[in-house]
């Protein structure tokens, strides 16, 4: 038996376990688990899944996204992993490999709603990145893209998963998924994929943020997703990098900044960490049979997120932005 715990951070809700890779007899084993474990129309359901490795002194871990791809990280999952090192390491800061990289996290401040947070801080962005945006342009240009959208203008960023970032001054989520699933199907102009976000600003330190995620579509929100869309917001020149901006999202908020060093940006970004239940679940047995009331809930994280969502979607209601 393994434990499993359900995490989200701004809703993006995300699997964390103390397994690897290795724990499968094989890769089509892990990915059918991922799948599973991931299937909405199941008895759990989620975002995403953290494996982990602790035994060593800086802990190893692997994303994998709904459909059983891998990621190189993920922005809310690290949140939430990070939380789980730092509790049980009863530490105030930790590193976490992930992929080729190593991240920092730190506990962040408490709400006053009692909503734990943690400070994951990403490598430096990189706006040459390898993801080919159209052949003979570069992406470290607003490039017009018009396949997905001739008003639109993207600038491509890693951080260090892939993604293309708009400026938009309305927000219409039909646009985004049409968008986002042709950059799905467009193999050959994105061979590695790219999540798509736009970026809406609300105010002078105060954006939207809404991303279709490669591997996963349409989510309640993405971290890596937040930090990139920082990025470009300063990229454009709206915002110095090391001013605090308020990024709300459908599944909550977050505050990011840009530390410079060296002349590179590097993403803090700042957001809840909730505990929502935990179970443990038989990694080879796993099926719609497994027995969802086997559940442990974290019912006082759960009350307190939740207070602290409805005052951002009471304030995304006030703006226009619809989020079904």
């Amino acid at each position: 038996m393994a434990e499993i715990l359900n995490a989200h951070g701004s809703l993006n809700d995300i699997f964390v376990t103390e397994l690897a890779p290795g724990d499968f007899a094989s890769d089509t084993d892990l990915r059918a688990f991922v799948r599973r474990l991931c299937d909405r129309r199941g008895p759990f359901g989620g975002d995403g899944v953290y494996f982990y490795d602790a035994s060593r002194a800086v802990p190893e871990a692997w994303f994998f996204n709904p459909d059983g791809s891998a990621a190189e990280f993920c922005g809310n999952g690290m949140r939430c992993l990070g939380r789980v090192l730092l509790d049980r390491r009863g530490a105030e800061t930790a590193e976490i490999r992930s992929g080729i990289r190593d991240y920092t996290v730190r506990r962040g401040a408490t709400t006053p709603e009692g909503v734990h947070q943690v400070r994951l801080e990403h490598p430096a962005v990189d706006f040459d990145p390898g993801v080919p945006v159209v052949a003979g342009r570069s992406p470290a240009v607003r490039a017009r893209l018009p396949e997905l959208d001739p008003a639109l203008a993207f600038t491509a960023v890693t951080i260090p998963n892939p993604h293309l970032v708009a400026l938009i001054d309305k927000y219409v989520e039909s646009d985004l998924v049409a968008m986002g699933e042709q950059v799905a199907a467009r193999r050959e102009t994105f061979p590695a994929g790219a999540n798509l976000s736009v970026l809406l600003p609300l105010g002078p330190d105060e954006v939207f943020v809404r991303t279709f995620e490669r591997g996963a579509g349409l989510t309640a929100s993405c971290g890596s997703g937040m930090a990139a869309a920082r990025a470009v917001y300063s990229r454009i020149g709206r915002a110095d990098p090391e001013r605090d901006v308020l990024i709300r999202n459908a599944g909550g908020m977050a505050t990011a900044s840009l530390g410079v060093r060296e002349g590179q940006w590097y993403p803090v970004l700042e957001g809840n960490a909730t505990f929502v239940y935990r179970a443990d679940v038989d990694p080879a047995a796993l099926s719609a049979a497994t027995d969802p009331a086997a559940r442990e809930p974290y019912p006082d994280e759960v009350r307190a997120y939740a207070a602290l969502d409805e005052q951002n979607a009471a304030r995304l209601r006030a703006v226009g932005i619809e989020t079904p």
